[in-house]
């Protein structure tokens, strides 16, 4: 039975806001379900209907998560016909691309874990492979929500980092299904074969009349975008009322973060962008993609500020001990609400589910809001809403709003 391509987006309204596993409250599919929506994909490619809601239930089930992180192995019990084949750590060591092309070829795709920034430091993000192409791989990425599965998605471009292939997979994930084998049927064709001869990845095409905006460093709408990208005076993504522009694929934003150029491409970032009409404000970095030859601005003072848009996350590091709520506002005071549970809030250096921990916070904990009360308030128990905060130890860091209320 040849493996047929199936397509789930973790960002799915129908699950990205269902908690992934046992993990903590703010741990959702939409968020950090890459892993499982790989698995989801793959287990419906061998024809076994399972969307990530259904296999996250499933899982749960036969206790197959720690945490948040997936048990690779307890697939098996829920599937005793597909079975883990191999687990490979090799993050600090070359990929086993021989193995992972034999595996293609007797038609059982791998899934593999990238980088999905190429900020300092490993944000890791898992895929599915399932045709070699030259010197790449075709994937099917659970990140972005399109649904169309006859694309072409290129893991190198997306994913690479400036890294070679073999360096640009960090982890390998087989498993093996045993009634499959010789073919990966696709849309396209009725098999997927590796090609001989190396092929070049498709350049993307800006739209016509596109170019980079002078002033500064340019990101560029990836070719996959096909809906086209929003830019929002804030990143809630709960409705369309803060969306100040809509781009199409192709087009050309100028970066307005210090700090942009780590940002662009990576999952769960947000950076401040403009068009070339003027609208300014948030746009989702992983629908971005480098352009060549643009380079950021010397920094001479603060970049311009998009009108009504929400307090912008700072660069990469954490504001020193001299920041200050603004002076003619009294300091907001907020506390940990109790739905986080026993596993605590966590406060990290950046407005990012990926970004490092600086602390674990318990239902109770009194925070001083660092943001300006004024808009920091309308923040308050909202999802994908952001708050930068410090501790009673005087920790400084960033915290999900929507666990805290006024103290």
């Amino acid at each position: 039975m040849a493996f047929k391509l199936v397509y789930y987006s973790q960002q799915d309204p129908q699950w990205k806001t269902d908690i992934l596993g046992f993990g903590d409250p703010g741990d959702t599919i939409g968020y950090v379900g890459c892993a499982l929506t790989s698995v989801a994909m793959l287990i419906s490619g061998y024809g076994y209907t399972e969307t990530p809601k259904t296999l996250n239930k499933k899982l749960k089930d036969v206790g197959g998560f720690a945490s948040a992180g997936i048990r690779w192995g307890s697939v098996s019990q829920i599937y005793p016909q597909v079975s883990l084949k191999s687990f490979i750590p090799c993050t600090n060591s070359d990929a086993p691309l021989a193995q992972i092309d034999a595996a293609i070829a007797a038609g059982q795709p791998a899934i593999v874990m990238v980088d999905s920034t190429p900020a300092p430091g490993l944000l890791t993000h898992w895929v599915v492979l399932y045709a070699r192409k030259g010197d790449d791989y075709l994937m099917l990425d659970p990140w972005p929500y399109q649904t169309d599965v006859t694309r072409e998605t290129y893991l190198m471009p997306r994913y690479a980092q400036g890294n070679p292939l073999k360096h640009a997979i960090m982890h390998v994930i087989l498993y093996e299904r045993y009634t499959s084998g010789g073919s990966i049927s696709t849309p396209a064709s009725t098999t997927t074969a590796t090609p001989t001869q190396p092929q070049p990845t498709p350049a993307p095409v800006p739209s016509t009349g596109e170019k980079p905006i002078p002033g500064g460093l340019n990101a560029r709408v990836k070719t996959d975008v096909t809906a086209g990208l929003n830019i929002r005076s804030s990143i809630d993504t709960s409705s369309m009322a803060n969306v100040v522009a809509s781009v199409p694929a192709g087009t050309y934003l100028l970066v307005l973060d210090t700090d942009g150029e780590g940002k662009i491409g990576g999952v769960n970032q947000w950076m401040r962008v403009r068009d070339a009409q003027g609208h300014a404000g948030f746009a989702a970095a992983w629908y971005l993609e480098k352009v060549a030859g643009s380079t950021p601005p010397a920094v001479t003072g603060p970049a311009s500020t998009p009108v009504n848009e929400a307090p912008s996350p700072t660069p990469a590091s954490i504001p020193s001990t001299s920041s200050q709520p603004l002076e003619d506002e009294k300091a907001l005071s907020v506390v940990v609400s109790s739905s986080v549970g026993p596993a605590g809030l966590r406060m990290r250096k950046q407005p990012s589910k990926g970004a490092a921990l600086i602390a674990i916070l318990s239902a109770g904990a009194h925070l001083t809001v660092l943001d300006a009360a004024s808009k920091a308030k309308s923040k308050l128990g909202r999802a994908n809403q952001w708050l930068l905060v410090r501790d009673g130890k005087k920790n400084r860091g960033y915290i999900s709003a929507e666990f805290v209320t006024l103290a």
